[in-house]
């Protein structure tokens, strides 16, 4: 079981990384809103700042989701999720990863990966041909969706060790020493 969790968490810091680099996704957001805003104020017309701040706004959005995830403060149904069970609430999150969130995301890397190709092939550019390359922004929905993928298997690995140990508290009880000086890192990088 403490090899599972040690997977587990790595795949947990890999998600950790990806947040940090969102981060950075954000900051770069900003300065384009704001010169996006100061453009448009002096009425000068730049596509390519419209188009980088809305590939910015997808890179954000797709390497946030897996650190979203991990810190379980995604969006569900709280008023059904609410009267459940530690012990449901453990064995649903381990079947709706298992079933659903796991299975979506390695379709979305495979059709995506053939998206990313084929625009690499024809060297597609944006709609108005202002930004070459375009095949690097649909490389993020690949990206994004390997990030979930990855702490999909995570979540399902700890549901897992819980389910086996029989142990149905909430996350923090279930990790070991190696998960607190994780988590501890992590709170000196904030």
């Amino acid at each position: 079981m403490q090899k599972i969790l040690k997977v587990a968490l790595f795949l947990d810091r890999i998600s950790l990384v990806s947040s940090k680099v969102s981060m950075i996704a954000l900051w770069v957001l900003s300065f384009l809103v704001f010169g996006l805003s100061i453009a448009l104020n002096f009425s000068y017309v730049n596509s390519k700042l419209d188009d980088l701040s809305l590939y910015c706004f997808a890179l954000l959005v797709l390497l946030a989701i897996s650190h979203t995830l991990k810190e379980d403060k995604h969006v569900r149904v709280d008023l059904v999720y609410a009267h459940y069970t530690q012990k449901t609430k453990v064995m649903s999150w381990f079947f709706i990863n298992l079933l659903f969130i796991l299975p979506f995301s390695l379709i979305m890397v495979k059709y995506g990966l053939d998206f990313t190709i084929q625009s690499y092939k024809i060297g597609e550019s944006s709609q108005n041909g202002k930004i070459p390359y375009y095949f690097i922004f649909k490389s993020f929905v690949v990206l994004g969706f390997v990030l979930l993928s990855l702490q999909s298997l995570s979540e399902i690995l700890k549901a897992f060790v819980k389910i086996w140990q029989k142990s149905y508290a909430i996350p923090e009880d279930v990790y070991t020493e190696e998960s607190k000086r994780i988590k501890a890192q992590s709170a000196k990088m904030q």
